[in-house]
Parts: C-alpha cells; structure tokens; sequence
C-alpha cells in the first residue's frame, strides 16, 4: 500500500499528517483528469515551511501547463484518493489552482492526444 513516495532508509509520513487529518474530501472536490497547477515556482519563500511531500507535488505542476490529479498520484507513487485529499488541501490553501477537465469537443484535437500520449510514454 503506497501512500507517500518511496525513500530509502526512511518511514512514510502517515496519510493523515500530509492531509492534516482530512478524511473526507475538501471544500475543492476534484477528479482524476482534473489539471493541477502551482500558484507559485518551486523554490519559492513560500514554499518554506511546508512538508516535503507538499513541495515535491508542488514541484511536480509547474505553471503554465500543470498536470493531471492521476499522473500527479502515478509520480507520487499515492493512491488516487489520498491524492485528492492533498491536492484538495493544497488548493484550498491557495497553493495549486485546479482546471475542470476538457470538454468532449476539446478531446478530438488530435494534436492534443498525440501531446497527451507523448507525455504518457516519458513516465
């Protein structure tokens, strides 16, 4: 059961301290193909102070482009619902701003499928 990415030598955090006790889903629900995307550069003073675990997902969705809740989880080696508790937290401390995935008429681009498969295979 993966709930936080793999260190050598070191314990996860337990899920309940990356999602400050969250157990239900945030104020911002969000699903797998929602986009997530940084509101600040990595290495930012913001950043300070936060759990590595935040920075590294924060370092995972630089602007402008940002990725999807799935891949973001698939990176993290998380599950998807614990994911979304994080990412959830994360945007309703203004960290992340999310996108609703693209409407059907957006996902025929067939430039866009071939970014998206692209993309796909490099993970």
């Amino acid at each position: 059961m993966a709930d936080a990415p793999q260190r050598p030598g070191r314990r996860r955090p337990r899920l309940y301290a990356l999602t400050d006790g969250r157990t239900a889903a945030p104020r911002t629900v969000l699903t797998m193909d929602t986009t997530i995307t940084a509101t600040v550069a990595p290495g930012d003073d913001a950043h300070d102070g936060l759990p590595t675990e935040w920075q590294h997902v924060l370092a995972l969705c630089p602007p402008p482009e940002g990725r999807a809740v799935a891949e973001i989880a698939a990176r993290m080696g998380m599950r998807l619902t614990p994911m979304t508790l994080l990412l959830g937290e994360l945007a309703d401390r203004g960290l992340v701003r999310h996108r609703p995935p693209l409407e059907g008429a957006e996902t025929t681009n067939v430039h866009l499928l071939m970014r998206i498969r692209d993309n796909l295979a490099r993970i």
